[in-house]
């Protein structure tokens, strides 16, 4: 019996399928989207059947998959900003295919209808979440840039307020910043604390503000032309800027080892009243927006946004208490109070537990021995060893220990539990295997080749040593970071799902010596839907690309399948048992009415 089922965030749809066994002569399947006023459309592909040219522009109709799930990233460039009702709505049929290459016809098998869903960020009334694109090491950016993607001349496109690439990259988040900002109407005031401002379009959004604005401001690491220039302060132009706007401008200027890393606003109502509050992982920066993954969270629960807003007050006290001493930041009060976590309940019977940093009694020291772990990781690792189905999980570089290796451990306890995680750092990747098998990470020299990665949690790789023909060649990051969300994803189709997301980098480093923010969600089933899509999405994107650096040029040529039991081998045994771990997973759940 065919099945097909489809799940989306605000920027990508997933779906997977299954006819309950192998079928016998299939070449793979034509998948169309469906649009609100039933127009069917087939999505693109990009591998061919051997002896068989690349074609511009050519479907899945011609060129089929050979698989038993796929994404639609493009469903959201097709709909635009969702301007009228229904533009955003989808459905998607799964066609299998028969024959021979080039004369492909429908089997009598018939086709197979997903569920509906809709692109959109609102996962509860009160709750949104947005995701970017932010994935440079595209076929598409290649292309844009004729085959020649260079960092400089993306970052010039990316910094232009309504140029294309940017638009495509930033998808729905540009708007959500602006958006919120934009609620400081008339007696209303905004209270922010911010790492990163840079991006041009949101520093003028700010500027409107004017003396509504409440501004927490840090002094990032400088670029490098502006440490050319002798500037230090990588916020040292917005800053300039905002201190003729703002009400209020507070330099929290930490030392290094140190960074005052969070991204949040409170929106206070003219009665002084917090209403809502926007945190996440993106930085206000244009490669913040555009060249890097990440996600935001805006929320309408007031009990949450109080929370926050005596976070920020907290740190405002700790800056003015330590005056012109740098090293007096981060003291004894504003760490006492951070390690004290707060469970809220949400209108719908869900709860979020709030976290801040620094929430240890003191700065993280030299020596790693007998180190206590921060109370606010203990709460996310015991939530990792209880997963009983899947742990998801994205991440910039969080050091160690992390939760690379509480999922290492989780595996290693119960070894029927999915685990998809990509992370930046190549080394935090191999610290998952060196994990799993028990064994202390070896002493790397400069000039080392790199480490072995269990393809379960990878490093994020880019089409560049090793490069399929017809493809053209990619660029992997256009700064340090390329997954920069901070996601754990747990159990995300059980009633005691869990989702953990915000500025934190999901390790000790980040509660010792950040100011940081972290949210636990648990119960939040489509939160936590959204979120496993998203990870989902950007591990299948960079999982291929880590298979084809790491295995080089003939696994970059690997062909379409004309052997139809070879290619569904690898998802169905003989018996119709399925024998792929992500298509269970997807099979194994049912989708959130929204």
């Amino acid at each position: 019996m065919q099945n097909a089922v489809a799940f989306a965030d605000n920027d990508v749809v997933v779906i997977a399928w299954s006819y309950g066994r192998k079928l016998p002569g299939c070449l793979g399947f034509a998948v169309y989207r469906i649009d609100a006023a039933g127009k069917e459309t087939a999505l693109p592909s990009m591998a061919v059947f051997p002896g068989m040219k690349r074609q511009p522009a050519q479907t899945t109709a011609q060129f089929p998959i050979q698989k038993f799930y796929w994404k639609d990233p493009y469903a959201r460039l097709i709909a635009g900003d969702g301007g009228k009702k229904g533009s955003r709505t989808f459905r998607y049929k799964i066609v299998p295919l028969e024959g021979q290459p080039g004369s492909l016809t429908p089997m009598r098998v018939g086709f197979a209808i997903s569920n509906e869903v809709t692109l959109s960020p609102q996962v509860a009334p009160d709750l949104q979440a947005y995701f970017n694109r932010g994935l440079i090491s595209t076929q598409r950016v290649s292309r844009a840039m004729d085959g020649h993607p260079d960092k400089e001349s993306l970052l010039a496109m990316v910094t232009q307020p309504g140029n294309a690439m940017r638009k495509s990259l930033a998808g729905d988040m540009i708007g959500a910043l602006l958006d919120f900002v934009a609620r400081a109407g008339k007696g209303a005031t905004l209270y922010a604390a911010l790492y990163e401002l840079g991006d041009d379009e949101l520093i003028g959004a700010l500027e409107k503000a004017g003396k509504k604005l409440h501004l927490i401001l840090s002094n990032p690491k400088a670029g490098d032309q502006q440490s050319a220039s002798g500037i230090t302060d990588g916020n040292d132009a917005s800053r300039k800027r905002l201190r003729k706007t703002a009400g209020e401008l507070i330099d929290r200027m930490v030392p290094s080892n140190h960074i005052a890393h969070n991204k949040f606003l409170v929106y206070v109502d003219a009665k002084g009243k917090a209403q809502a509050v926007l945190f996440g992982s993106t930085n206000w920066t244009s490669t913040g927006l555009c060249t890097q993954t990440n996600n935001t969270i805006v929320s309408d629960d007031a009990a949450l946004a109080k929370r926050y807003l005596d976070y920020w007050n907290q740190l405002a006290a700790d800056t003015e208490a330590a005056g012109d001493n740098a090293k007096a930041l981060q003291g004894a009060k504003l760490r006492s109070w951070d390690a004290k976590p707060k469970l809220l309940k949400q209108a719908d019977g869900s709860t979020v537990t709030s976290w801040f940093s620094p929430n240890t009694p003191k700065a993280r020291g030299r020596s790693r021995a007998n180190e206590a772990r921060p109370p606010d990781m203990d709460e996310v690792a015991q939530l990792i060893a209880g997963a009983q189905h899947a742990v998801l999980f994205l991440a910039f570089y969080p050091g160690t220990p992390s939760i690379v290796n509480w999922v290492a451990e989780a595996q290693k306890a119960n070894k029927d539990l999915f685990v998809r995680g990509c992370v930046t750092n190549p080394s935090t990747a191999e610290g998952f295997l060196y994990e799993l098998q028990g064994v202390e990470p070896p002493k790397r020299k400069k000039g080392d080749p790199p480490g072995k990665q269990d393809p379960r949690v990878i490093s994020a790789k880019a089409l560049t040593s090793a490069v399929p023909a017809g493809w053209q060649k990619e660029i992997l990051s256009a700064g340090f970071a390329v997954t920069h969300d901070k996601i754990v994803v747990i159990d995300p189709f059980s009633d005691n799902c869990v989702v953990v997301t915000g500025s934190h980098n999901l390790g000790y480093k980040a509660s010792y010596d950040n100011d940081d923010n972290l949210a636990i969600f648990k119960g939040q089933q489509a939160l936590a839907q959204a979120y496993a899509t998203h990870v989902l999405d950007i591990y299948d994107h960079f999982s291929w690309r880590w298979m084809v650096q790491d295995k080089g040029q003939k696994a970059a040529d690997t062909m379409l399948s004309v052997k139809p039991d070879e290619w569904q081998s690898k998802y169905f045994g003989d018996k119709g048992e399925i024998r792929s771990a992500q298509l269970r997973f997807w099979l194994g759940a049912v989708p959130v009415t929204r």
